[in-house]
């Protein structure tokens, strides 16, 4: 994970875990970079559990199964 505000160089770590030799050409592709938002939700801290409000009715949930 790389901090948003993170102003330096980003590296990777390549590792050979043959007993053959690797050459890795300029060019080559040999990393690959996921953006992603993180989100931090806003927390509220109660006392006790009987406090907690559901806001959503189970019933509103949509019963669809999805298969990946």
């Amino acid at each position: 994970m790389i901090n948003a505000d993170y102003r330096g160089p980003v590296g990777v770590i390549l590792r050979n875990n043959s007993d053959v030799d690797f050459e890795v050409k300029v060019g080559d592709r040999i990393a690959q970079l996921i953006i992603q938002e993180i989100v931090t939700p806003n927390v509220t801290q109660i006392d006790d559990l009987n406090e907690i409000v559901v806001g959503l009715d189970p019933q509103e949930f949509d019963d669809e199964i999805v298969d990946p």
